[in-house]
């Protein structure tokens, strides 16, 4: 009688354990945030391990971005709609969705390719004999522009022509003598190990229709024929990600050493705030001028006179993204700890400085962090995952500049101008 007493309660017992454990798992898989009420991950995508682009939002919401085997379009719920191969080699940097759908890809081998909203091929454009790193920016109409590994600048467009529609170049793969040269190839740069050149830049279109192009050491204006309107040489070794102000001041990082510059639209320097560290991404600017960035060491706020608004200590790994009600989104590695992989996580700070929480992640983010107009959070990481996560609900803020390449498409192109 006693066992089969105790038999009942014990199966009881480990149900009622099972239970707790299967919970807590379940809470754990919902949620890594460190503060209670923190965000959520709705879902994560993994194609496979290797790095994936930054994300690309398209306007009905599908979720666009590169890997190592195709250009792949999810669903907002996280499910898989297309891949699409790639037709001209591996794709590095962030497609670029323009208002109608297309999806513009660069590539390194140094072509550019369309995508429909189904994924099928569209247009594709000649080989150039250069190598494309990085996203580009869309212009009037079908005006595609892009920049290499030396940071020189192509125009495309594909209504036109396959072939390059203008160029501004350092270096002529082809030796032509009819290249219009831009300044010389700095000392700082070259060639990587695998024969890469080093330079990272996007070019970007201010409300005025101009291209502003950070080429090596110097900013370059230049109309959408490709003609200079002037440029500045900046006492660095290397120029990074522009974004552009609301009155059109065009603020850029440099390193070697690390510098944040403001420069008006008449290319006159307006300041220089020394930062700690090399920028990641962009800087961002908020919807009364106050300019954000991430050196790599710190979360920076500066006003627009260049003073300082607040720094925070954290050691970033991707650019920002502002959403309206003032939080800034981006990627932030662990402490370095022994005989342990060092976490990464996703972050959120308020507006002024604090941190309001972290979320494991697995890698680093790339780009900055793309935020869709119910607020939910999309990125991707370098260990192959792209994922889904909520916080307030608040949506992208309506600024000046509020992520790199200016917004969730990518598209390079700041909307107004005062």
């Amino acid at each position: 009688m006693k066992l089969t007493k105790v038999i009942p309660v014990s199966a009881a017992l480990l149900a009622f354990c099972l239970a707790i454990l299967f919970a807590q798992g379940c809470r754990s898989k919902q949620s890594h945030s460190d503060s209670a009420g923190g965000p959520q991950i709705r879902w994560s995508y993994s194609p496979g391990p290797s790095p994936l682009s930054g994300i690309a939002l398209a306007p009905n919401g599908t979720i666009h971005f590169a890997a190592a085997d195709g250009i792949y379009a999810l669903s907002p719920e996280g499910k898989l709609l297309w891949k699409a191969p790639l037709p001209a080699g591996p794709v590095f940097a962030a497609p670029a969705i323009a208002p109608d759908g297309t999806l513009y890809a660069a590539s390194k081998s140094g072509s550019l390719f369309a995508l429909d909203g189904s994924g099928k091929l569209g247009w594709q454009s000649a080989g150039t004999q250069h190598k494309f790193f990085t996203p580009p920016a869309l212009g009037n109409g079908d005006a595609v522009y892009v920049s290499d590994d030396f940071t020189d600048l192509f125009a495309f467009s594909p209504s036109q022509s396959r072939d390059v529609i203008w160029k501004q170049v350092t270096y002529s793969a082809a030796g032509s003598k009819d290249d219009i040269l831009l300044g010389n190839n700095s000392p700082y740069g070259g060639y990587a190990a695998n024969g890469d050149g080093t330079w990272r830049s996007s070019p970007v279109i201010g409300a005025d229709d101009m291209i502003y192009l950070a080429h090596q050491q110097y900013l370059y204006r230049l109309d959408l024929h490709g003609d200079v309107q002037w440029f500045i040489q900046l006492p660095i070794g290397q120029l990074g990600f522009p974004a552009i102000g609301g009155d059109g001041m065009v603020y850029i990082a440099g390193h070697n050493p690390p510098w944040l510059f403001a420069i008006g639209h008449d290319g006159k320097q307006r300041w220089v705030v020394r930062s700690s560290n090399r920028l990641q991404g962009s800087p961002v600017v908020d919807n009364v001028g106050v300019i954000y960035f991430c050196d790599s060491d710190f979360v920076k706020a500066v006003l627009p006179d260049s003073h300082r608004k607040w720094y925070v200590q954290a050691e970033c790994n991707s650019g920002p993204a502002l959403a309206a009600d003032g939080t800034l989104y981006l990627g932030m590695n662990g402490r370095e700890e022994r005989d342990a992989q060092r976490k990464s996580y996703l972050s959120a700070f308020t507006p002024d400085g604090h941190l309001k929480w972290k979320i494991e992640i697995h890698g680093l983010v790339r780009d900055a962090p793309a935020i869709a107009p119910d607020g939910t959070i999309f990125f991707t990481t370098d260990q192959g995952y792209a994922y889904a996560l909520t916080d307030a609900g608040s949506p992208p803020m309506d600024s000046p500049w509020p992520r790199f390449q200016h917004d969730a498409q990518n598209s390079g192109r700041a909307p107004f101008y005062h």
